[in-house]
């Protein structure tokens, strides 16, 4: 079980015209956390993210989770970075779950046509749907 984020930019003030909310990424119990990239966007990595998460909270926007909840901007970085458990998944577990060990005991999604990089913290770059 996980929690998907997605950021809602303010509507138009002139025309009411509001866009689809972003999908940020998902937070599962014990991988790193899936940040979204959306190429078409220029949103390729933690840093490109970041500044378009801070330059629509300026303007009004706010981040929801799956569940209606709105956070701020500061919950969600730690929610991406402040990620660990205090045992590492064993060996078959990760096997299992097409998984490869991560940092701070995290499991780390396998680089693949879905997962296009390793973050330079307790996150990796997915493409595609979610789940």
């Amino acid at each position: 079980m996980g929690t998907n984020y997605y950021l809602h930019a303010p509507a138009c003030l002139h025309c009411g015209h509001a866009e689809e909310p972003l999908h940020l990424g998902k937070s599962s119990a014990g991988w790193c956390f899936g940040l979204h990239v959306h190429p078409k966007q220029d949103l390729m990595d933690w840093q490109d993210i970041w500044a378009r998460i801070t330059a629509v909270e300026e303007l009004g926007g706010f981040i929801k989770d799956e569940y209606g909840g709105t956070i701020d901007s500061g919950l969600f970085f730690t929610i991406v970075w402040d990620r660990g458990r205090k045992e590492p998944h064993s060996l078959q577990w990760l096997k299992d779950n097409h998984a490869i060990p991560g940092p701070y005991g995290l499991a780390r999604h396998k680089i693949d046509g879905r997962c296009v990089g390793h973050g330079e913290g307790p996150f990796d770059y997915i493409i595609g749907d979610f789940s």
